[in-house]
């Protein structure tokens, strides 16, 4: 695994409406990078090398990965190759929202043993999810009615056939490392973070809202997110006050409110440390206007 931890991939297009988004495209060479989305992938053509916390697997047709938030992965084509893939990028409350708790906690798995990322499926499978993907694609790039409907229906298919093969191929169909499905997982208390980072969390309270010891969350957000808690709190509060700088007039005392901080103090100094420069001189570089007092 890298020893600089890749920045977070946050935007992908029509996120903050329906959080879906679908493309095929040629991956030939990706380098090392983390999202706080899922993602889900389907290899049509050529070969290569996906690294996935590093590890690496062989991508060729019928290969699916489905990545979980905060992994680090890169790709790499073999030379001469080609790879193409289609590429779904969806918001994890969807899959924390499906109609079958087992397939959203089957998938966002936190246990040690972790399944692997990937499974390659046979000819006949493949032809079923390259179908599947076709339709997804061509329904994504429709307007029509019941149309986040159709795609979370088709959505829930790839997983859990995905999730099918994967369990087949381990051997166990219902792992028995397995919560149970009304357990809480890592993923809904980052998805959580995510709806509540403004507010003044601690991990204290989330240990005892999710049911989990102090240190056994900060061991497993630390796995899982490669930090840790209040440094990813800060990364999302400070990431949300990037977009206010840019894209609005607020004061920037009162966007250190906004975003979560206490003081201005504090804002000022976490701002420092993770964008290298003060907010003011942000603003003034993505604005062009003059920096506000400090």
């Amino acid at each position: 695994m890298p020893s600089v931890i890749p920045p977070v991939l946050t935007d992908y297009p029509n996120k903050n409406s329906f959080p879906f988004y679908i493309i095929k495209k040629v991956n030939n060479n990706v380098p090392p990078h983390r999202h706080d989305f899922l993602e889900l992938c389907l290899v049509v053509e050529g070969r290569g090398t996906e690294i996935v916390n590093g590890v690496s697997h062989t991508l060729e047709p019928g290969t699916m990965t489905f990545l979980l938030p905060y992994q680090i992965h890169e790709i790499h084509a073999d030379p001469g190759c080609q790879l193409l893939l289609y590429v779904c990028n969806f918001d994890m409350g969807l899959l924390l929202n499906a109609p079958d708790r087992e397939l959203g906690h089957g998938l966002l798995h936190e246990d040690e043993a972790e399944p692997a990322p990937f499974v390659q499926v046979s000819p006949e499978q493949y032809r079923e999810m390259l179908s599947l993907f076709d339709r997804m694609q061509l329904e994504y790039s429709r307007d029509e009615q019941w149309r986040q409907l159709i795609l979370t229906s088709m959505l829930f298919e790839a997983l859990a056939r995905f999730d099918r093969v994967r369990n087949q191929q381990e051997r166990s169909l219902y792992a028995a490392s397995r919560r149970e499905p009304d357990s809480s997982t890592i993923w809904e208390i980052v998805h959580y973070i995510h709806q509540r980072y403004q507010e003044s969390l601690t991990l204290a309270d989330l240990a005892n809202r999710f049911h989990f010891s102090v240190p056994n969350l900060s061991k497993l957000l630390k796995r899982h997110l490669g930090t840790s808690f209040i440094d990813f709190i800060h990364e999302l509060r400070i990431r949300q006050a990037c977009s206010l700088l840019k894209s609005s007039d607020m004061a920037i005392t009162d966007i250190a409110l906004e975003v979560g901080f206490r003081s201005f103090a504090s804002f000022s100094r976490v701002f420092n440390h993770l964008k290298g420069v003060s907010p003011s001189a942000y603003r003034k570089k993505m604005s062009g206007r003059q920096p506000d007092a400090e």
